[in-house]
């Protein structure tokens, strides 16, 4: 038995080496570290919280413990009463830093039903039963592929793609270019999408499709976004279905500080950039493209939303100074802080526990315990963890600070 007492704990997290991550001096991961990058080595993700995959550790009685085993040792003090009967026992979300240098694979997420169906039925490749909802907040940019765009536009990017009829069926592509009504060619541009996924094990002709599109978009001038990153992902995945996608789904580049809510059945895929996200406490992924994964085109199709429409952007103002990525996520909400110097702010837990990432500056935590008043600092690329049973806590810096703080509504 552990001696876990109410105070902040320092996280020491670890890094997943993804094929997509950015290396060497583009490696965003270590200079947030303040480590240096592996020669030749990616760096795609680091994960901070209780996933059993890849857990953070705390330090405690001089040993380092996975905070897993340690929430599992003290649900109650760690969580919370709430919590812990909520969530099973469980911290219920993720934070992770994201570092791309190309596209992910076009995926969804499961809502909670499909994702308790699809472990039962498939652990292997679903090894958690639990959904998947996620912010992603642009720290410098993102580019990413976000649910479907209005019809409309699709029907415009259909009108250019005439190479397609080589693969596509040409009456369902002009079903939803000869449409009458908005609801007609959302519905033709549905059963379109999902013809097209449906022969993505066609190899000859849909190789023979793509490299006839990118032949033409090489020769024009004054591509458009979606064009471009056609050609760019090209180059990167040759002959994959997941091309297609650019020519349906919204492309979207983010700013510093904007953000986007994903929710179950939501297709999408992360091209370029460097994003805090928070989501539910899961690993689970659908892929139907632009990977060299398992790609499960039939659960995708069962599963997916097909809803066309811009894609939300949250803080499409970029407000700085203090920002609540509010969603309808119940397991998590996330607010950055980017703070001049000699800020304070004062939280109580409501019996409920924290987790902190500081990208910039430096962070003062200051707490009582036993009547005595303690203080950590945190610097840039650390983090910490709050449990319930500390009632209250001040933040501070002398010198300025950019970071962010995960509670849960």
């Amino acid at each position: 038995m552990i001696e876990f007492v109410p105070r902040p704990y320092r996280l020491f997290n670890k890094i997943q080496h993804y094929d997509w991550g950015t290396k060497d001096e583009n490696a965003f991961i270590p200079k947030l570290l303040g480590t240096e990058a592996r020669p030749g080595e990616p760096y795609a993700e680091l994960w901070i919280g209780a996933h059993p995959k890849l857990p953070s550790e705390i330090q405690v009685d001089g040993k380092r413990i996975p905070l897993n085993e340690v929430i599992a040792e003290h649900t109650r003090d760690c969580l919370g009463e709430y919590v812990s009967k909520k969530f099973h026992g469980k911290l219920p979300f993720l934070l992770k830093v994201l570092s791309a240098a190309r596209a992910l694979s076009i995926q969804l997420h499961p809502n909670k039903d499909q994702a308790v169906k699809l472990h039962s039925s498939d652990p292997e490749r679903y090894p958690d039963d639990n959904h998947k909802p996620e912010i992603a907040v642009a720290l410098d940019s993102l580019i990413a592929l976000v649910g479907f765009e209005p019809a409309t536009k699709i029907a415009g990017n259909l009108r250019n793609l005439r190479e397609l009829s080589e693969f596509a069926d040409r009456r369902m592509i002009d079903a939803v270019l000869d449409a009458d009504l908005p609801g007609n060619m959302e519905a033709a541009a549905r059963d379109l999408y999902i013809s097209i996924m449906r022969k993505a094990d066609e190899g000859e002709v849909l190789s023979s499709c793509l490299l006839k599109i990118r032949e033409r978009l090489s020769r024009k001038q004054n591509l458009s976004p979606e064009e471009n990153q056609f050609l760019k992902q090209y180059e990167l995945y040759g002959a994959d279905i997941g091309l297609l996608s650019f020519f349906f789904f919204n492309l979207v580049h983010l700013k510093p500080g904007q953000a986007i809510f994903t929710d179950a059945g939501v297709p999408h895929a992360y091209i370029e950039g460097n994003i805090v996200e928070c989501m539910a406490n899961s690993d689970n992924v659908v892929r139907a493209g632009l990977t060299n994964k398992f790609k499960d085109v039939e659960t995708l199709l069962d599963i997916i939303k097909f809803e066309f429409a811009e894609c939300p952007v949250i803080n499409a103002a970029q407000k700085a100074d203090e920002v609540t990525y509010d969603s309808k996520a119940e397991e998590f909400r996330i607010t950055r802080f980017r703070k001049e110097a000699g800020f304070r702010k004062v939280y109580r837990s409501g019996d409920k526990p924290f987790v902190g990432l500081v990208v910039g500056g430096e962070v003062e935590i200051v707490w009582s315990h036993s009547g005595v008043d303690h203080l950590q600092s945190y610097s840039k690329g650390e983090s910490f963890f709050v449990p319930a049973f500390l009632p209250e806590f001040r933040t501070s810096s002398s010198g300025g600070a950019d970071f962010f703080l995960v509670e849960i509504p």
